[in-house]
């Protein structure tokens, strides 16, 4: 077995059934498989977007300049703001133009995103379906937001981000993974579980480590690290809204695991019900269809 560097005091830990010299990393409350601690950075100009647009009153021009200064991504912004995945009604042509028109948070959304697209890796199979599950609960979050009073794209960054640890896990441990999201489960318990038998980390904690260790904002730790705890209304609103959206995710038919038990929309969506007064929960096939349509923009 792999030897590990721990921190002072710390157990030592390795990956079941790996051999080889790899040595893993533990802090006090979870051991992080070294390949995932070996994954390159969050994509610098993405990086750098969310901190500028933290900052409200942040020049625009400022913010078109640092994405300039990454043509590829600058393409990749411009695409997604022209796509169906935002659906804005003009055309936009150059990247001034699309961050003039679109704001802060939806530049925010647009940097992500395309930051997401390219931490994913081989676009295999397995990718796909986590990939998508992450896409629909941006989507869902973004369509429910109102309820919870949060801007749209706020929401949809939030959900994008929730299963960063997954997607990460899969990258850098195929073969320990597939097996794992291949299988069928009684519930988001037991796959957890698969992964901590498997890794020694669910992809809860290593999306909470991967933020973390890129200094992404604290919001982004809180959704990756507790989407799959039960509701609980002392949550923070962003957690409770990525919670019932990668819930219904799943429901509407963008599951990245299987599980027999899961719950109907009606339960899922249960939690909405005290935000909405005499108003009626959005229909399933509202939001069925609405993400299915938007998510065509991610298969290019």
């Amino acid at each position: 077995m792999p030897s590990t560097v721990t921190d002072a005091g710390l157990r030592p830990a390795s990956l079941p059934g790996e051999t080889g010299t790899e040595i893993d990393f533990q802090t006090d409350v979870v051991t992080i498989p070294v390949r995932l601690c070996n994954l390159p950075p969050f994509n610098a100009i993405a990086s750098q977007v969310l901190a500028l647009t933290a900052d409200p009153d942040i020049d625009l021009k400022r913010i078109s300049r640092v994405i300039e200064g990454d043509p590829a991504f600058a393409a990749d912004i411009l695409f997604l703001a022209n796509s169906s995945l935002f659906g804005f009604p003009s055309r936009m042509h150059s990247l001034r133009h699309a961050i003039a028109l679109l704001g802060l948070d939806r530049i925010k959304a647009l940097g992500v995103t395309v930051a997401m697209r390219g931490f994913l890796g081989k676009r295999t199979p397995l990718v796909h379906q986590c990939w998508q599950h992450s896409a629909a609960c941006a989507l869902v979050c973004e369509e429910i937001s109102a309820i919870f009073g949060f801007p749209g794209d706020q929401a949809y960054t939030a959900g994008i981000m929730h299963d960063i640890g997954r997607l990460g896990l899969l990258r850098t441990y195929e073969k320990e993974m597939a097996p794992v999201l291949s299988g069928q489960y009684a519930n988001m318990q037991e796959v957890l579980q698969a992964e901590r038998t498997a890794l020694n980390v669910d992809h809860a904690r290593a999306g909470s480590w991967l933020v973390g260790n890129w200094s992404l904002p604290a919001d982004f730790s809180e959704t990756c690290g507790h989407h799959h705890e039960a509701p609980n209304a002392k949550d923070s609103e962003i957690l409770q809204l990525v919670k019932i959206a990668c819930n219904v995710a799943d429901i509407i038919g963008f599951p990245a695991v299987k599980c027999e038990r899961q719950p109907s929309y009606a339960e899922a969506a249960s939690p909405l019900r005290p935000r909405l007064g005499r108003k009626p929960v959005p229909p399933m096939e509202d939001l069925r269809a609405n993400v299915t349509a938007r998510l065509a923009a991610f298969q290019s």
